[in-house]
């Protein structure tokens, strides 16, 4: 099941639930969605910054490559987390100071993870270091 932002073209917002993104498409170009407040059937999707899409990739052995055909976040996330595992330097604890030295130009620069506070992050991004916070599925799941 998947929802998406809606609008149709009186720009009355909804939100509309629908299977799959297939029978969203099938729904939408036979004007089979109509707006609850007005019943107009010219609806577009609104984009979200929460939207995510995962499409094949035929992408060599250091590419993300997601073996259902419509993968859900925690399967995103956890094939994320393999990438950066497989292909960035782990610094474990001294994350934080470690990325600063980076930034600094004080250590070479290089894709680096680890462990780190909120607090630091915080930190970290107020000083312009780009960090990405990617939480364990494990904790997430459960």
């Amino acid at each position: 099941m998947i929802s998406f932002d809606l609008e149709c073209s009186n720009e009355h917002r909804f939100e509309g639930f629908f299977k799959d993104y297939k029978a969203f498409e099938e729904q939408l170009n036979n004007n089979m969605i109509t707006c609850p407040i007005c019943q107009d059937s010219r609806i577009k999707r609104l984009f979200t910054g929460c939207s995510i899409q995962a499409g094949s990739s035929s992408s060599g052995e250091n590419g993300l490559q997601l073996n259902t055909e419509t993968p859900n976040l925690f399967e995103m996330i956890k094939k994320a987390r393999e990438y950066i595992q497989n292909n960035f330097e782990n610094v474990g604890k001294n994350f934080a100071e470690t990325a600063r030295a980076i930034h600094y130009g004080v250590e070479e620069e290089r894709n680096i993870y680890g462990e780190t506070t909120g607090e630091e992050v915080k930190e970290l991004l107020d000083e312009g270091v780009n960090v990405l916070p990617i939480p364990s599925i494990d904790k997430l799941q459960n």
